[in-house]
């Protein structure tokens, strides 16, 4: 029963995310991970965040975020801006561009989600859910929260 609940979670995770990644793509090009990083810039002071503690927020290594900062630079959705008290760092800056376009995907995002999964699930089953999965945050947040 435990590893039945444990492999339909996995396999649940990996088919909505594949098809909002898609989706993603194919209206913005935008995976979920890329409009994660404009939104974590998006609601930044001063829509701007050193290179590692974008990487931070979003979960993915610092090449990644280099990575996607170098696609978005290229996009005009960010600019890339060099910290003056450390010249080693780089910080990325969401342009107007950017923030439009986080926007526009946030729509498409919540809208697929709902089609998706919500959809599918009663108030009762979603308010389960959002209980059963509080009880996994992360111990920072937690600690944060009290």
């Amino acid at each position: 029963m435990h590893a039945e609940a444990w492999i339909r979670l996995l396999k649940t995770h990996r088919t909505l995310t594949r098809e909002l990644d898609a989706q993603l793509e194919a209206k913005h090009g935008l995976s979920m991970s890329g409009l994660e990083a404009l939104i974590c810039l998006s609601v930044a002071k001063g829509r701007s965040l050193h290179l590692s503690a974008l990487a931070t927020r979003c979960g993915l290594s610092l090449s990644r975020i280099s990575r996607l900062t170098g696609s978005f630079e290229a996009r005009g959705l960010v600019e890339r801006r060099a910290v003056e008290s450390d010249r080693r760092a780089v910080q990325a800056h969401l342009t107007d561009a950017g923030l439009e376009l986080a926007r526009r995907a946030q729509v498409t995002q919540s809208a697929s989600v709902q089609r998706l999964f919500l959809e599918r699930l009663s108030d009762e089953d979603t308010a389960l859910l959002a209980e059963v999965f509080s009880r996994f945050r992360p111990t920072r947040e937690i600690a944060s929260s009290r």
